[in-house]
């Protein structure tokens, strides 16, 4: 391996093997607020960077949405009893924790820089939601727009705002083509199901995040959007062929290693027979230092995906996983839990680098790239005035921008009752609670608050995003009671779905009109089959959701364009038709 960065290399040739161990970790920080555990981080164990999980007090254990049991339990002895909602910080105060970090990173021996990773792939992946963020609808919704510019665009506005709190390094673009319509994890944070498209979307992405100094990270080599089965819970097994997965999977990796728009490189928790039939990917050399590396010819970092998903975590357990990946030809492990796992994964490490499964010559290349890479990224340089974090977030472009985002990627997927736009006087909204995020930005509710701008008489019912049996019974009894109801069935990636349900409380009221309001395109996961009209926001963003409700009360068009090759069901119904169908109810 060729080291051009004299600096660098000598950095390196100052490390201690502690110092170097650190340098390929990225561990986890949950919530605003640090505990100790995140000083002895940086200054005792000299970790690389940090994964930022902005909504969690607490990175809590895996627990499969189908069958309600525990894959993988992290143990945790911190004291809190209540995980899930950190304090909510001004863009400011969270820059400040950040800025503070930082500054301990850089007073430690060598004054390495953190990398501060997060994911903001769009809607509800947001670990950057606070203090007014602009949030954009997810990629797929982007390639709804059917303009690659906007992509472009929106990543350089989720970079700006990302880099005016301290981000740095972003888990984004997905590169994964879901072409399995079932997909549970991937969905529609993938761009689409034509590699071609994944391809062209993400170039512009990359270029978007390029331009603001974010570092992009594409996901999920090989590629895993052609599984039925989430990764977080189980092992997904890619079975295509060798032809089909270079001809697909790979396309959109090959020709953005090609055009050096990857700077780094996040490897699946799956297996793919036809490269390695008896390892998951994050732990193949087939697949990391043969395909990856030799075959496609990356040069960039390689980073894990995070190694307590159940996936790997279950198969090969969480700190020989780690060191098996090291070994595989990966540069950086992302470590997330804040327990013992963390002295054990470095434990691990260490025996592997003392058996020689891991020569000093592999660790240095790998803590070289990953250092190169902050220098080219000015990270060891003095800290970027990207002003103040309000204003940025404050930005009137950026604002427009959502709106315009928003717009441009909602769509009628189904129309037959000619229910769009309601008319009906008799309205109920049934919508799910979101995520715990409870700003005035973003918040449960925005759709009936929206909808009660068109129509004041509209009723509401909210439930959990998972109905519960309380859920259940209220909709059943209310549904006879209202001329028309619009209700959410939005679907996230480890929460239970409703679509079932719907299809049965559909069946079982014939008289009763519902419009379905969701934010995936596909009968597999969202969509009652039986659904006669329904509208795809893409996203439970503010912006898209408050699209939805102008688009279901007749007062925005949906410019949305269908963002698969499979066809939709129905044709999209066009203004014209819209407006006389109107105008006969």
């Amino acid at each position: 391996m060729e080291k051009k960065n004299s600096y660098i290399k000598n950095l390196i040739d100052r490390m201690s093997l502690e110092q170097k161990i650190g340098a390929v970790l990225t561990l986890g920080f949950a919530g605003t607020v640090p505990k100790s555990h995140i000083y002895k981080y940086i200054e005792k164990y000299h970790c690389g960077g940090l994964r930022l999980s902005c909504d969690m007090r607490q990175f809590g254990s895996y627990v499969d949405p189908n069958s309600n049991k525990t894959v993988v339990k992290l143990e945790n002895a911190d004291g809190i009893r209540f995980p899930k909602n950190a304090p909510v910080p001004t863009a400011g105060q969270y820059k400040a924790v950040l800025d503070d970090l930082q500054a301990r990173a850089k007073n430690r021996p060598l004054s390495i820089p953190l990398h501060f990773s997060y994911d903001q792939e769009g809607g509800s992946s947001a670990d950057f939601f606070f203090g007014g963020v602009q949030l954009f609808t997810k990629p797929m919704g982007i390639r709804a727009t059917d303009e690659p510019k906007m992509a472009y665009e929106i990543a350089k506005a989720v970079a700006r705002q990302g880099k005016a709190v301290g981000f740095n390094w972003m888990h984004s673009p997905v590169l994964d083509v879901n072409s399995q319509p079932a997909n549970p994890e991937i969905y529609t944070r993938a761009y689409s199901d034509n590699a071609e498209d994944v391809a062209t979307y993400a170039r512009e992405t990359c270029r978007g995040l390029k331009a603001e100094k974010m570092i992009a990270t594409g996901k999920h080599f090989p590629g895993r959007g052609h599984s039925d089965v989430d990764a977080h819970f189980k092992v997904p097994v890619i079975d295509v062929d060798g032809k089909t997965l270079r001809e697909r999977e790979l396309l959109p990796y090959r020709e953005l290693i090609a055009e050096g728009l990857l700077p780094s490189i996040m490897i699946a928790h799956s297996i793919f027979p036809a490269i390695d039939p008896d390892n998951i990917a994050t732990v193949s050399e087939k697949v990391i230092t043969g395909l990856l590396r030799r075959e496609l010819g990356f040069e960039g970092v390689i980073t894990t995906d995070s190694m307590t998903m159940g996936g790997i975590a279950t198969r090969y357990g969480v700190a020989n996983a780690c060191a098996l990946s090291l070994a595989a030809g990966a540069d950086i492990v992302l470590m997330k839990a804040e327990n013992h796992l963390v002295e054990e994964v470095i434990e691990a490490i260490r025996t592997f680098i003392r058996e020689e499964r891991i020569t000093m010559e592999e660790l240095d290349n790998k803590v070289y790239r990953i250092l190169n890479l902050k220098y080219e990224y000015g990270l060891f340089g003095p800290a970027e005035n990207t002003g103040e974090p309000e204003k940025v977030l404050q930005d009137k472009a950026i604002k427009e921008l959502a709106r315009q985002a928003a717009r441009r990627s909602v769509l009628i997927e189904r129309n037959r009752e000619n229910m769009i736009p309601v008319r009906e006087e008799k309205v109920l909204v049934v919508e799910q609670k979101v995520k715990e995020y409870n700003d005035m930005y973003w918040h449960s509710g925005i759709l009936y608050e929206e909808c009660v701008r068109y129509n004041e008489k509209a009723a509401y019912l909210e439930t959990s995003y998972s109905y519960d049996d309380i859920d259940r019974e209220q909709i059943a009894g209310a549904l006879s009671g209202y001329d028309a109801v619009i209700a959410t069935n939005y679907f996230l990636r480890g929460k239970a779905g409703n679509r079932d349900f719907w299809e049965e409380q559909i069946r079982l009221h014939p008289n009763v009109r519902v419009v379905i309001v969701t934010n995936t395109p596909y009968e597999e996961i969202s969509i009652p089959k039986n659904a006669q009209n329904v509208l795809v926001t893409f996203a439970t963003s503010p912006e898209n959701i408050k699209a939805a409700a102008a688009v279901l009360f007749g007062k925005m068009t949906p410019e949305g364009v269908w963002p698969l090759s499979a066809k939709k069901e129905a044709p999209e119904r066009t203004e014209k038709e819209l407006k006389n169908s109107a105008e006969t109810r």
